[in-house]
C-alpha cells in the first residue's frame, strides 16, 4: 500500500470580501492519501479534517486544463 502525504487546505471564496466567517487555517494539516484508492473516496476525510463549509462532491476538484 503506497501513500502520498502532503499539506491540505481549502480557500473560502464563496465571499471574498469577508474573511472573518471561516479563516484559513495558519498551517495546513497533513493527510496521508492512499494510491490504491480513488482520489474521490478520499475526499470526504479531507473535508472532515478541514471541517470545510463546502459541500462534498467533483466542483471541489478542478481537473480542466486552463484555456
Amino acid at each position: 500500500m503506497a501513500t502520498f502525504v502532503c499539506r491540505v487546505q481549502f480557500l473560502d471564496d464563496t465571499d471574498p470580501f469577508n474573511s472573518t466567517n471561516f479563516p484559513e487555517p495558519t498551517r495546513p494539516p497533513l493527510y496521508t492519501f492512499r494510491e490504491d484508492i480513488p482520489l474521490i473516496n478520499q475526499l470526504a476525510g479531507v473535508h472532515r479534517l478541514l471541517k470545510a463549509p463546502h459541500k462534498v462532491g467533483l466542483p471541489m476538484v478542478n481537473n480542466q486544463p486552463w484555456n
